[in-house]
């Protein structure tokens, strides 16, 4: 029972907590030559259930279609190097509009003057479904511009404002 409840206390603080493991506040717009034009945005949350950083992305296609993508991350592991780089490692919960739900790994490898990230998860959309995704951003304070692909699309250019 107690690995049950300690179980259920770490996926709670997990569902709380593309873009780097480590959360940011922004907002922009992004371009999919395939798909259209995204509004995104990231936000800290403000409570820390496990001592954690957390956060949530959110992006939205602005099409006839619309497609709803959110990203609830819990940055674990904040402080690790690799090569004099720093990296961070945390979960994501990912949930999405056509129905789909995902959990796994997101990692950041910050480098000078922007970040590398990558996540990967297993879960479900239509029946068993692996999502991932990686991406560049270039940090030009207060703006950040960024480059990713995932399996809901092949490229997505954004704009981010950074506060």
């Amino acid at each position: 029972m107690k690995r049950i409840t300690a179980l259920l206390l770490l996926a709670l603080g997990l569902s709380l907590a593309q873009a780097p493991a480590y959360p940011e506040n922004t907002l922009g717009l992004g371009y999919a030559p395939d798909k259209g034009v995204y509004l995104q945005g990231s936000a800290l949350l403000p409570f820390s259930p496990l001592g954690i950083d957390t956060g949530l992305d959110l992006q939205v296609l602005l099409a006839q279609n619309p497609e709803a993508f959110a990203l609830f991350k819990a940055n674990l592991f904040p402080g690790l190097v690799l090569a004099d780089l720093y990296t961070s490692v945390g979960l994501g919960l990912d949930l999405r509009y056509p129905f789909g739900v995902h959990l796994g790994p997101v990692v950041s490898l910050e480098v000078p003057g922007g970040a590398l990230s990558a996540h990967g998860s297993l879960g479900y959309q239509g029946g068993f479904h692996l999502a991932w995704g990686a991406g560049f951003r270039l940090y030009l304070e207060p703006l950040a511009l960024e480059v990713s692909t995932s399996d809901r699309y092949p490229f997505l250019l954004s704009l981010l404002y950074l506060w």
